[in-house]
């Protein structure tokens, strides 16, 4: 694949897109973006990561016939979402009235290096580990899965290259973990061993279990998780010691 541009080329997915690249790709960041001198080019592919609404991208490849694949979220399933999430069900309502060549990727929960360790569990898990205790609200009972950024930057090139035209995907692991299972598994890559403790105090949580449904995926494009939970937990805790 040739002529690639990514928008939010500099973010964990950008990054691990470039780091996987298939082909001649260009990473766009925020400010690069903003400036616009992007929207007069001739892409083949675009691949919409950026936080920003679809449109200047679909203004983009109407013009230059390009395929566009958006990065949306698995957060669109919530009952209740929130505003970026309503935004990322827009971007898909316009690439659907849109007459372009489009995929969509609605992506769950990740891990790796490049992620913003302090937003997720798997990150606050590392760094308090680094403390030597983890605390777990909620009994550790809400559940999540972890998909490895390798697997995600396979994913989504597939998807770009083989998905069916107006096709979405979730893109994730399909094998749950508690969060105090994670805990767990984390301390175990420490010596000594952070204390785990888990907080019996319930707090609001939006999504309980978040794990995605990826038969269509599988099926389809035949693909699968090359790095299970373990291998994955493992990396991303030596990802976090070399970035920090």
């Amino acid at each position: 694949m040739n002529n690639v541009l990514i928008t939010g080329g500099s973010g964990f997915i950008g990054s691990w897109l470039a780091r996987h690249p298939r082909g001649i790709i260009v990473p766009l960041n925020r400010q690069g973006y903003e400036q616009g001198e992007w929207m007069d080019k001739p892409w083949r592919y675009i691949i919409h990561l950026a936080p920003m609404p679809v449109n200047a991208v679909i203004a983009c490849a109407r013009r230059c016939g390009a395929t566009v694949l958006l990065a949306s979220s698995g957060g669109v399933y919530d009952r209740e979402p929130s505003a970026y999430f309503k935004m990322k069900l827009e971007d898909e309502r316009k690439l659907a009235e849109s007459g372009l060549d489009y995929r969509i990727a609605r992506i769950f929960t990740t891990c790796g290096a490049f992620m913003k360790w302090q937003r997720y569990a798997i990150g606050n898990f590392i760094m308090q580990a680094e403390q030597g205790r983890i605390e777990v609200q909620s009994f550790g009972a809400v559940v999540r899965s972890y998909m490895y950024g390798s697997d995600l930057a396979e994913w989504l090139w597939k998807i770009l290259q083989d998905g069916e035209p107006s096709g979405f995907y979730n893109v994730g692991s399909d094998v749950p973990h508690s969060t105090a299972e994670l805990a767990f598994e984390i301390a175990t890559h420490f010596d000594p061993p952070p204390q785990v403790h888990l907080i019996p105090r319930m707090q609001h949580e939006p999504r309980p279990f978040y794990v995605p449904d990826v038969t269509r995926a599988r099926d389809e494009l035949g693909l699968e998780i090359k790095i299970p939970y373990q291998a994955a937990v493992r990396l991303t805790v030596g990802d976090y010691r070399r970035e920090n």
